[in-house]
């Protein structure tokens, strides 16, 4: 079987059944898929949510790595798969474990790379399904896949329906990375998970017109954009909700922007904006936040 996964043609010859997955996000894509029972080897990032998918991933080897220097070419070929599935190889490419024999398939969202700005993705939630759907096909678990597919397209039709019937107020939205206190946010333009969940909720992005996944605004333009409502974006090993809003509501720098003045600040863990399942948890996140 060939499948195009970025741009490339990956021919996988069998059914996988020893995967190596990098991430909780290709995680939770394998969950939905049908092949947690296929992974043999699991490295996670430090403190990353797995939500449903964390039990039967649990049962894997586990190879937890601090961030993206962690993967390492010669551990996954010691660890000889028969596939990879991974949020991205960082100093190697898919080529380099193909001549080992070992096909990979990266998270979509990741085709362009996964640091600040890179990003080959329009629509992030279609990629999302369409991984499911790839990775059922490549699996054999196709029905598992569609079924998978079909609630996560449920739930989120459910959400943009009740914003639809109930649209929020103030929907001029900035959503932010808040690294701490002391750090300059950064922002997220419409190639980004969060654009499209803040669309689904009935939100428009202030940086839509970023054709990026990732930026670094400086104070002035965050200031210039003038949202009325920030979703603050953070990690929840480093820090909490009432420590991230703190850190947005107390900067003198500031308090000239509206959602700041009025402390209109939702927060949501970085983990749920990314292009795994979660990403529909986050949707859900963002919605009870904003009826509350």
């Amino acid at each position: 079987m060939t499948v195009e996964n970025c741009g490339r043609q990956v021919t996988i010859e069998r059914a996988p059944q020893r995967l190596y997955v990098i991430g909780g996000e290709a995680g939770t894509l394998v969950h939905a898929a049908g092949g947690a029972d296929r992974v043999a080897v699991f490295a996670p990032l430090k403190d990353e949510p797995l939500g449903a998918a964390a039990e039967p991933l649990g049962r894997a080897e586990q190879q937890p790595i601090k961030n993206s220097k962690d993967i390492s070419r010669e551990v996954i070929i010691g660890a000889a798969p028969d596939m990879v599935v991974t949020f991205g190889l960082n100093d190697f490419g898919p080529d380099e474990l193909a001549a080992a024999g070992i096909p990979t398939l990266i998270v979509s969202g990741y085709c362009g790379g996964f640091g600040a700005g890179q990003s080959d993705v329009h629509d992030p939630l279609e990629e999302l399904y369409r991984d499911i759907e790839t990775l059922g096909r490549v699996l054999g678990t196709e029905q598992q896949a569609k079924d998978a597919v079909t609630g996560l397209r449920g739930r989120v039709d459910a959400v943009r329906e009740k914003a639809r019937q109930s649209p929020p107020a103030d929907t001029a939205t900035a959503a932010l990375f808040i690294a701490g206190p002391d750090a300059q946010p950064g922002a997220y333009g419409k190639r980004s998970m969060i654009h499209q969940q803040m669309e689904s909720v009935g939100l428009v992005n202030v940086f839509a017109g970023t054709d990026e996944r990732y930026f670094e605004p400086n104070t002035e333009a965050l200031i210039k954009a003038a949202p009325q409502r920030i979703v603050a974006l953070y990690e929840a090993a480093d820090t909490t909700e009432d420590a991230v809003r703190r850190a947005v509501t107390g900067r003198a720098d500031l308090a000239a922007i509206p959602a700041v003045a009025s402390d209109d600040i939702l927060v949501l863990d970085f983990f749920y904006s990314g292009h795994g399942t979660l990403a529909v948890d986050g949707l859900e996140q963002l919605a009870a936040q904003l009826a509350a």
